[in-house]
């Protein structure tokens, strides 16, 4: 099936060329960055550091995958030391998984390298148009916690 032509312009068309601007930007930075992870652990890893701490359902959830997969992501994490499963106080049948320091660090770190790639990117564009991507960044925050 072959992609529906739209109007340049239009808002299908927009909502095309961001997806796939926002993959190739995504694409870009992992491939500058000496990222240890896979995607799928550190999607993880961001999610359990910002819940700070969580059951492997509760991730799967936030992360759309299934149970098993979570299961299988937060197994290698815990084997690179990134996180801990600790006894659910209210529930001692469960066990919520933490961030380590070490994974915390690494999360920091990651970071870290991902904004220099992007901040010596962004030192290519006018100092109008830097202003104009920094404006744009609350609307793109938006777009993710938009249901």
């Amino acid at each position: 099936m072959t992609p529906q032509r739209v109007a340049s312009g239009s808002t299908v068309d927009t909502a095309d060329r961001l997806q796939r601007v926002v993959s190739r930007l995504n694409r870009v930075l992992r491939q500058q960055t000496s990222g240890e992870l896979t995607h799928a652990q550190l999607s993880a890893l961001a999610t359990i550091c910002r819940l700070q701490g969580c059951r492997v359902g509760e991730l799967a959830a936030h992360e759309a995958i299934g149970a098993p997969v979570a299961t299988r992501v937060v197994a290698s994490l815990e084997e690179l030391g990134f996180v801990e499963r600790r006894a659910d106080n209210h529930d001692g049948r469960a066990c919520l998984v933490h961030p380590t320091d070490a994974g915390t660090q690494a999360l920091l770190a990651l970071r870290r390298e991902r904004a220099e790639v992007l901040v010596q990117r962004m030192q290519q564009l006018s100092a109008d148009d830097r202003a104009l991507l920094a404006r744009a960044v609350p609307l793109l925050e938006a777009l993710v916690t938009l249901e």
